[in-house]
C-alpha cells in the first residue's frame, strides 16, 4: 500500500461559485465542482492518476504534507497488488 497526504487548497469563483480544489504539493494538480465536496471528490481520482502515472514512469512521488498546522488534507490509498502493470513495447 502506498499512502499519502497533501493538503488541499480551496478557491471559489465569484462568477460561477465553482469550487476549486488544488494539491500544490503534488504539481498543483486541481479540480473543480459545484460543491467543495465534489471538488475534493474529482480531485481524489485525478491524483490517484497522477501517482499511478507518475509509478508506471519511474518517477519520484512528491512526500506527504506535514499535517501538524492544521487545514484540509487529502489522503490517499493506492493498492499497489491490484496495479496492472505496464505493457512492453515490442521489438
Amino acid at each position: 500500500m502506498l499512502q499519502c497526504t497533501y493538503q488541499v487548497e480551496f478557491e471559489t469563483d465569484s462568477k460561477t461559485k465553482q469550487v476549486t480544489a488544488r494539491l500544490p504539493t503534488l504539481n498543483h494538480t486541481a479540480d473543480f465542482g459545484d460543491t467543495a465536496e465534489e471538488a475534493l471528490g474529482n480531485l481524489r481520482e485525478l491524483a490517484t492518476g497522477l501517482i499511478e502515472v507518475l509509478l508506471e514512469e519511474g518517477k519520484e512521488i512528491p512526500a506527504s504534507d506535514k499535517t501538524d498546522k492544521g487545514g484540509v488534507f487529502l489522503p490517499l490509498t493506492l493498492d499497489l497488488r491490484t496495479r496492472t502493470k505496464p505493457k512492453r513495447a515490442r521489438r
